[in-house]
């Protein structure tokens, strides 16, 4: 019997897990986002995604023993990927909204660009009409 109680606590423990991770990548998501270095269709997947976890952990809590252990592995190996997944999205956001303003930014150097070019133009016919 006590190796149901080892097993039954081992659900538990994972369980407990894909909830904790669920609320980090939840938070995590927002606070990111909250930063200007996420973009909202990133955040809102990963928000999704976390309550899909989350519910996860929910149902094997609530479920206790099953018979394929091997769920339970898979479970947890598919929640360390997603966190690992979220970190990449999290960078690869961060560097879109990077090249974005970026692109605006040149578009103003080459707007300023013009504008100079044009007076310099302007003080060149007048410096031929005098």
């Amino acid at each position: 019997m006590r190796w149901l109680e080892a097993i039954l606590d081992l659900w538990l423990y994972l369980g407990l897990m894909l909830i904790g991770i669920s609320i980090l990548i939840s938070v995590g998501a927002f606070l990111r986002y909250a930063r200007k270095k996420m973009s909202d269709g990133f955040m809102m997947i990963w928000f999704v995604i976390s309550i899909i976890v989350f519910i996860l952990g929910i149902i094997l809590i609530v479920n206790g023993y099953s018979s394929e252990v091997i769920v339970g592995i898979v479970a947890t190996a598919c929640a360390l990927l997603l966190l690992i997944i979220f970190i990449v999205s999290s960078l690869v956001s961060e560097l879109m909204m990077k090249v974005r303003e970026l692109a605006m930014q040149v578009a103003l150097l080459n707007q300023e660009n013009d504008s100079m070019l044009q007076q310099i133009n302007k003080l060149k016919e007048q410096e031929k009409d005098v």
